[in-house]
């Protein structure tokens, strides 16, 4: 990197400042702080209107607006086309977070005991470091959910490859939270960029494209071209994204982080009460204790529960976190123990194994 001295230690903090929002970072400084605008409305106008809803696109943009996309987690419903207006297309920096965040107000209060086993999860693994746990309560978090709160995800970082140009997902930040269902088609746009595992997006998103240089502003992502799976900026984002992290690595003096895995994964059961259970992207196994004879088991598969009863006493009853495929459900007797696996109707990392 050219423009960079190879110490981080060389670098002042107006420099380093630049060079990481160059590369799409968001750093927040008191004068953005001064500046946050409210959200705005007329995201909601767009989506709302008739011709949006009934073709699936919206009129014809005017000059000077920038088009993103608006992708729905109900995949029998079309990717759409949505315009940041002019007097926000024409600002600098990335108007999308603001734009879009009216649309995430939309009442749906959070599930405070999910809530507790993910900061619970957080915390232990050092992602709220210096937090006090304490402040994380559902009343809380539910103001924030009342308000419209907005996470942005980078598909693919601003680099010198792809002329500063970057593309990110904007979702609900707390749609986990709100047990909003995955997004497998965001999740997929994610995959094509070189996230394995992707990561899940809980319901509907939106897609945009940020240059940083000379200036940041939003620029045009269109739907159709840009979010079919074999576009450009996807093919390059894989070796793109690695370079732009090996570059943060270096300038942060720290290494890779990744987000803990959810309960159930990477081979290590998560013990219930009653039974304990695994998970991979694609099934969920449920191990059942004392169950050594196959003549007394009865197990009822729903796409949304799981009932077992065993001589006649109930051992299991769930209402599962997500639907399942009722047809690639089976159950085994192994060392007297009852091997339930289940089919998810979507590929996807659940969160937990119940709602």
């Amino acid at each position: 990197m050219s423009e960079l001295a190879s110490s981080k230690d060389d670098l002042s903090a107006d420099d380093r400042l630049k060079y990481l929002k160059d590369r799409g970072v968001e750093v927040e400084t008191v004068e953005d702080r001064k500046n946050a605008k409210t959200s705005d409305n007329r995201l909601i106008s767009q989506l709302a209107s008739t011709e949006i809803s009934e073709k699936g696109s919206n009129s014809q943009a005017r000059d000077g607006t920038v088009e993103f996309a608006f992708i729905p987690q109900d995949t029998s419903k079309p990717i759409r086309k949505v315009y940041l207006p002019v007097d926000l297309a024409s600002k600098p920096g990335d108007q999308l977070p603001s734009f879009v965040k009216s649309f995430f107000a939309d009442g749906v209060s959070i599930d405070s005991n999910l809530l507790g086993d993910q900061a619970t999860k957080q915390f232990a693994s050092g992602q709220l470091k210096g937090m006090d746990q304490s402040v994380i309560t559902a009343s809380s978090m539910n103001k924030v959910a009342a308000a419209g709160s907005v996470e942005t995800f980078p598909l693919v970082h601003p680099s010198d490859t792809n002329g500063f140009n970057g593309v990110y997902i904007y979702l609900d930040e707390v749609g986990m939270l709100k047990k909003l269902p995955n997004n497998s088609r965001a999740t997929g746009i994610a995959s094509n960029c070189g996230y394995h595992p992707p990561p899940n997006f809980y319901g509907d998103v939106f897609v945009g494209r940020v240059c940083t240089k000379p200036t940041m502003k939003n620029v045009p992502f269109e739907v159709g071209k840009d979010t079919a799976g074999g576009a450009e900026w996807m093919l390059k984002a894989v070796g793109e994204n690695l370079s732009w992290q090996q570059e943060m690595n270096r300038v942060t003096n720290r290494g890779g982080e990744t987000q803990p895995s959810n309960d159930g994964e990477d081979g290590k059961s998560k013990v219930e009460k009653g039974y304990e259970w695994t998970q991979d992207g694609e099934e969920v196994e449920v191990v059942v204790d004392s169950c050594p004879d196959k003549k007394l088991v009865k197990c009822s598969f729903r796409n949304d529960s799981l009932k077992v009863v065993y001589g006649g006493e109930e051992k299991v009853n769930l209402k599962l976190y997500a639907k399942v495929d009722v047809d690639g459900c089976t159950w085994t007797i192994s060392g007297g123990k009852l091997v339930i696996t289940m089919e998810k109707l979507e590929p996807s990392s659940w969160v937990r194994i119940v709602q």
